[in-house]
């Protein structure tokens, strides 16, 4: 639920919605990583940008991506991974420190 919820919300972050041919998660994780994919390719700065915005340590980022180097996943669904798993986790903290 709260993994459905992050992908959504990293999909409006970007605003992906348009290249969403439906609202599974497949094709909404494959929008993202087709985004990201296009900012490795064409803008790194960019994408840069918005990791140190939306706070994914550079440290963590290099060890994911050195451990999945070795599974031959693409350095995009890595990325992908790690922006919904900070998204999870400003979730579950919104939630926890919500009035009630």
């Amino acid at each position: 639920m709260e993994n459905d919820k992050a992908l959504s919300a990293v999909v409006r972050s970007f605003d992906l919605q348009k290249n969403v041919d439906d609202e599974t998660e497949d094709a909404q994780f494959s929008a993202v990583v087709s985004f990201i994919d296009d900012l490795i390719r064409n803008d790194f700065n960019r994408l840069l940008s918005i990791l140190y915005r939306v706070d994914i340590s550079e440290l963590k980022l290099k060890k994911k991506l050195a451990e999945n180097k070795e599974k031959d996943i693409p350095s995009a669904e890595v990325i992908a991974q790690l922006l919904i798993e900070r998204e999870q986790e400003k979730i579950i903290s919104r939630a926890k420190y919500r009035p009630q």
